[in-house]
């Protein structure tokens, strides 16, 4: 299991999870702690600039729907 897959099943491992990636990866714990940090890091980024850009498609479509009725 790569630390991708182990991330898609459970974003926040357990200590025994981390134990067994440690074991598997030959990575440090400290390694495998901030890989699983940048990881979630990264993903609450992405998701907050994919819903600023839906907030503004629908700030863009209602003001279009506007010049529409004018």
């Amino acid at each position: 299991m790569t630390l991708k897959a182990c991330y898609a099943a459970n974003a926040r491992p357990d200590a025994m999870m981390k134990e067994h990636l440690v074991e598997m990866t030959g990575l440090s714990p400290r390694v495998i702690r901030v890989w699983f940090q940048n990881k979630r890091c990264k993903d609450k980024k992405r998701q907050i600039a994919m819903k600023h850009l839906q907030q503004k498609a629908e700030t863009v479509s209602f003001f279009e729907k506007i010049l529409i009725f004018c």
